[in-house]
């Protein structure tokens, strides 16, 4: 027991180490940006937005097989952080359940059911990227110019926090030390894995237990760092990129914006031609919200698939 308490710590003070480091520098380039106004005004609608964009994902459902998918994944993220605190509070005691609702059957079937849906929709993802890929479509893939196997590294981190899960939950089935022991035939996938296992015996059981909580940590907090330096930071700044958007209610850009120069709107005819900046020459004159945007791509393709230049075969 203590032992697995030192690694499963040793393991989240190092990467969450990592992280925050790459957070602060993150944080410091977005907000060096040039002020953008009118970002946080009409919040009631805002926050409408995000309800209906970020937990409702809208807009992606607009394609119904990926939406679906990727649907699934959003809410995988949100349910099964519950499953983190567990794994976190079994270090310290093997018999933690979260205070209040802890032994909720109702939880620990949601925890199982969206972790065997998010398996299946990381697998319909894996198909849509073989059959779309760049290798095989060249510029006619939405993927032409992504970082693939970066893609290919974060579908396979965020199995590996499903099948992880379920790999110490059955364990903890067979060895008594499970949050919803009474209500183990709710939570279908772990029972059946903990059928699976039950032939091993005890002592096997106990250390698999052990191995694949650790294995949890792991990959949870290693996929933290991967999200904050890769392009998969989108997973934590695209709700705040949501929120901020130009128009709360809007589904397009909406009108032209005036031109900011040194923190105002510029008005060209008491504009400095020696001083004041006209659009965007380098990188310093981007706003925060710009900066922001850039952080938030995902190279999806759905940009350069709508692009009339790419489309008829210029850079």
């Amino acid at each position: 027991m203590l032992v697995r308490l030192i690694v499963g710590l040793g393991i989240i003070v190092v990467t969450l180490a990592v992280a925050l480091r790459r957070v602060v520098f993150l944080a410091r380039l977005i907000t060096s940006g040039q002020p953008s106004p009118g970002r946080l005004t009409d919040l009631p609608d805002r926050l409408k937005a995000q309800v209906v964009e970020v937990f409702g994902q809208k807009r992606l459902l607009k394609w119904s097989v990926p939406g679906a998918a990727h649907f699934i994944t959003f809410w995988a993220f949100v349910i099964l952080f519950a499953t983190i605190v567990e794994a976190f509070g079994a270090l310290f005691n093997r018999d933690f359940a979260i205070p209040l609702i802890g032994h909720w059957r109702l939880l620990g079937f949601a925890e199982d059911l969206i972790g065997t849906l998010l398996l299946v929709a990381l697998g319909v993802f894996a198909v849509i990227r073989r059959r779309n890929a760049p290798s095989r479509q060249e510029r006619a893939s939405r993927f032409y110019g992504s970082h693939t196997k970066a893609a290919w590294v974060v579908l396979g981190m965020i199995a590996l926090v499903a099948i992880t899960l379920f790999g110490y939950r059955g364990p903890q089935i067979n060895t008594g030390h499970y949050p919803y022991a009474d209500h183990s035939g709710w939570t279908f996938t772990s029972w059946a894995v903990a059928k699976a296992l039950h032939p091993l015996g005890t002592s096997a059981n106990s250390f698999l237990e052990t191995f694949f909580l650790l294995a949890q940590i792991a990959v949870v907090f290693g996929f933290l760092v991967i999200v904050t330096y890769s392009k998969h930071l989108h997973i934590f700044v695209a709700p705040i990129n949501v929120t901020t958007k130009r128009d709360p209610n809007g589904v397009a850009l909406g009108a032209l914006q005036p031109m900011i120069s040194k923190g105002k709107p510029l008005d060209f005819e008491q504009a400095d031609p020696e001083t004041d900046t006209f659009g965007v020459g380098k990188v310093e004159d981007f706003t925060w919200k710009g900066m922001l945007d850039f952080a938030t791509c995902t190279e999806c393709g759905r940009c350069q698939s709508q692009c009339p230049a790419w489309n008829t075969g210029k850079p």
